[in-house]
């Protein structure tokens, strides 16, 4: 992306994420990148080209992740088995520019008036008809699948400006402050499905919960009938973790 000549460009993500994620271009290109669409003078737009830019930065990524400072293994001159170099190495504008048009064609109109929140689940005091759950997952060994560590780059990007206060700067990979996340917490984790199942007893529930987690299947289930009079198991998808050795289903719950 072409820097304009009366913009001053910040250098934040070069200034602190130099050999972590990106080549040093790389850091300059989502610099200015993310400065660029500052100006777009419509929120809509805004939003498209924030969505652009986190699918760029996550195809260019190992894993498609930013848990760790592994720029190595995009630049490293080995045999590899996994992963695809080809994209790692194609240019930043060549990918945005792409996800701009594949975001173009997803744009309609439903006839709808609509509404996404960004809140805690807890702070919402509105009744629907359905309410579709997917948490964050915990392991049968107790670890959580704590997504503000994955992702926490992009959660940056979309708050850039204060991005210098939320980082941890003890982290290799320059992750953000913890925020006690209770869905990654093996011990608030059963609290917190009670509480929410309770706080929407009058909707239709459904549950994604993989088969081998905590709470259990089964665990979930006499949660969901404490509120539900009809709980069923749906379905079942057998799949694996990039980054996990063992295989799992992913089990659909509801209570009516």
């Amino acid at each position: 992306m072409k820097r304009q000549r009366y913009i001053k460009y910040p250098s934040f993500i070069s200034d602190n994420f130099k050999d972590i994620y990106f080549t040093e271009e790389e850091n300059q290109w989502i610099d200015t990148a993310r400065e660029n669409i500052n100006y777009l003078d419509n929120n809509y737009k805004k939003s498209l080209a924030l969505f652009a830019l986190f699918q760029s930065c996550i195809i260019k990524r190992p894993f498609n992740l930013f848990h760790r400072k592994n720029l190595y293994m995009r630049l490293s001159e080995i045999k590899r088995n996994f992963g695809n170099k080809a994209t790692w190495d194609t240019p930043f504008e060549t990918h945005f520019r792409k996800f701009i048009e594949e975001g173009n064609r997803a744009v309609f109109s439903n006839g709808q008036k609509n509404r996404a929140l960004n809140r805690d689940i807890f702070d919402i005091d509105e009744n629907f008809d359905l309410i579709y759950i997917d948490t964050p997952y915990i392991s049968g060994k107790g670890v959580g699948v704590d997504y503000l560590d994955f992702y926490h780059f992009l959660e940056g990007l979309v708050n850039y400006s204060s991005w210098q206060d939320r980082i941890d700067y003890r982290s290799k990979h320059r992750k953000l402050k913890g925020n006690g996340n209770i869905w990654i917490n093996k011990h608030e984790i059963h609290k917190a499905f009670d509480r929410l199942f309770n706080k929407f007893k009058e909707s239709i529930l459904v549950i994604s919960y993989r088969s081998d987690g905590i709470p259990s299947i089964e665990e979930l289930k006499g949660l969901l009938k404490k509120y539900k009079s009809h709980v069923a198991e749906i379905k079942h998808k057998n799949y694996k973790y990039v980054l996990s050795h063992s295989k799992s289903e992913e089990v659909l719950l509801t209570g009516m």
